[in-house]
């Protein structure tokens, strides 16, 4: 399935680091909330994100100032950033408000989709029988859901171990002037405890199970590359707009300490140019800050240059391109994996895998990692992904043919988003074996002087290799 699984785009920007004068701040104007308000009336309330320069105000201030307007506004624990509820007339007060960088379209974002051979294939399973399998860390999947309540692999509350989504209606969720209601926070906007957080899509089930699925339904066939690991999962919808993955990233922080939150797994995101002052851009680089790895997939607009998912980018993340197993398959990877260039080079980059710029030092994938006909964890209620690749799952002759005996619980998909939770239950490994003291840059690094050379591909097509568990741990161990 070369496509991404919901058609979407994502908006731009977010603060920089620099101080700026507040009475003549920088400011973003955003393409897509132009667009947006020329097709609204005069009366129609939007969701936008308002961008604030955070070393000249605060966000109870800023929250004052748009309430001020007329506006409803959502803050965030974490992140400096205040969502607002706002009519055309009022988001043009907004923009001109002192300290405001930007204000920018709640767009949707967009999942990235499309174990068996593919944990040999990074050989997490030689770190496996060394007795490291990520003990004791905990990974969030931001993503549609986990089903844990159906599927044995993904069990709540002993394998996932928190299991949130969000609450159905936005709008009424913004708290405005001289409201008896305190403003309401992000991170607080979910329903905790959910045994099954998946609704309708299935994709974040599947990415969950191959980061650190137990196999337990398949007899240990289909186990995931950390099984040791807890897992917490932040359903985020079954359309994911910017405003829930950046509540998302505030209740990871909020509740960093009480799950040991190491890495999270981000399988979506959007195309067009890495801007550093984008909100994505400025969550996920407060996350890492704190301690949190970030893993982002690198996208599946390939095999052209400059395709990549501009939030894998960052300096501060690890973005993750798509390749195929190179042992001995029976799920023939390869067919997805032949050489676009015509120099009959080896089959291990996925065709749909985005690409960077050659030469560029950022436009590039970090790593790459197996990302075609990846078997794991079913969700009882992903329609949308089983329905997607029921050609693969029920034609015992297709290249992902999955036994009858693991059919109920088991699904086959391909796409940068099955990559990166390879990289993330790597990252849960490596903790493990460092006794959970790396940091984030620290982490890039190992996994990137340790990945497997790929002779014929470059740096800007496949990051610095194919990702390699095993050298990694042992180059992490105590």
């Amino acid at each position: 399935m070369k496509r991404w699984l919901l058609a979407a785009a994502l908006l731009a920007g977010a603060a920089c680091d620099t101080q700026r004068d507040a009475a003549a701040p920088q400011r973003t104007v955003d393409p897509a909330l132009t667009a947006a308000l020329a097709t609204v009336t005069p009366n129609d309330r939007l969701v936008v994100i308002v961008n604030y320069d955070e070393t000249a105000t605060t966000s109870d201030a800023m929250s004052a100032a748009i309430m001020n307007v007329g506006s409803g506004v959502i803050q965030f624990n974490n992140l400096d950033l205040v969502a607002a509820f706002a009519t055309p007339a009022e988001i043009t007060a907004i923009s001109a408000l002192p300290s405001v960088q930007g204000v920018y379209a709640n767009k949707q974002l967009r999942y990235s989709a499309m174990l068996h051979e593919s944990v040999p294939t990074i050989r997490a399973d030689a770190v496996h029988a060394s007795g490291i399998t990520g003990k004791g860390v905990g990974i969030a999947i931001l993503d549609s859901g986990i089903d844990g309540l159906y599927n044995p692999d993904l069990h709540y509350p002993d394998k996932t171990v928190q299991n949130i989504k969000v609450l159905a209606n936005l709008n009424d969720l913004f708290t405005f002037k001289g409201s008896i209601n305190k403003t309401a926070k992000a991170a607080n906007l979910f329903v905790e405890n959910l045994p099954n957080s998946e609704t309708s899509v299935g994709h974040g089930t599947h990415v969950a199970g191959i980061a650190a699925g137990l196999g337990a339904a398949s007899g240990g066939y289909y186990t995931g590359v950390a099984p040791g690991a807890k897992l917490v999962g932040i359903g985020t919808g079954d359309v994911l707009f910017i405003f829930w993955a950046l509540a998302g990233f505030d209740y990871i922080l909020d509740h960093q300490q009480a799950y040991n939150i190491k890495v999270v797994n981000n399988s979506w995101g959007t195309s067009g140019p890495f801007d550093p002052k984008d909100p994505i851009n400025k969550a996920s680089k407060k996350v890492a800050s704190k301690g949190i790895t970030v893993v982002f997939a690198a996208g599946n607009d390939g095999p052209g240059e400059n395709t990549l998912n501009p939030y894998s980018v960052a300096p501060w993340v690890i973005g993750v391109a798509a390749g195929c197993k190179n042992l001995p398959d029976p799920t023939n990877s390869a067919i997805h994996c032949a050489d676009q260039t015509g120099q009959n080079r080896a089959p291990i980059l996925a065709d749909f895998s985005s690409q960077g710029i050659p030469g560029d030092p950022m436009y590039h994938p970090d790593v790459t990692a197996p990302g075609v006909h990846i078997v794991s964890t079913r969700a009882s209620t992903g329609t949308v992904l089983n329905a997607s690749d029921a050609n693969h799952d029920f034609d015992l002759t297709s290249s992902c043919a999955i036994s009858t005996a693991n059919e109920q619980y088991y699904t086959c998909a391909s796409g940068t988003s099955m990559a990166t939770p390879h990289v993330v239950g790597v990252v849960a490994l490596m903790q493990e074996a460092a006794g959970g003291q790396l940091k984030p840059d620290q982490i890039a690094s190992v996994l990137t002087q340790t990945a497997r050379p790929l002779p014929g591909y470059g740096l800007w097509e496949v990051g610095a290799g194919y990702v390699d568990a095993l050298a990694a741990v042992n180059a992490v161990r105590r």
